[in-house]
C-alpha cells in the first residue's frame, strides 16, 4: 500500500493522533482502533502504527517515523 505524508495537527495525551491534514482537508479522529509498533533495525527506523476511524467513518493507518518525527497515511477503506 502506498504511503502519503500528512501533517499531524493535534495529539491526545501527547501520544495518540487526534487531528491531521490529508490532501488539504482536516480530519478529526473519532477513535484509535488499534496501535502497534516496530522496533528499529539497521534498515528501518522505529515506527508506530495507529489504525484510526475518522468522524466520516473512513479508516486509515497512520504511521509515525519516530526518528524523523514524520507522519504518513495508508488508506485502508471503510
Amino acid at each position: 500500500m502506498r504511503q502519503e505524508p500528512i501533517a499531524l495537527c493535534e495529539k491526545r495525551f501527547n501520544y495518540l493522533p487526534q487531528r491531521f491534514m490529508y490532501r488539504g482537508e482536516e480530519r478529526l479522529i473519532r477513535r484509535v482502533e488499534k496501535s502497534w509498533g516496530e522496533a528499529a533495525t539497521w534498515r528501518k527506523p522505529a515506527r508506530r502504527f495507529f489504525r484510526v476511524r475518522c468522524q466520516d467513518d473512513q479508516i486509515f493507518n497512520l504511521i509515525h517515523d519516530v526518528q524523523l518525527d514524520v507522519w504518513y497515511l495508508e488508506r485502508t477503506g471503510g
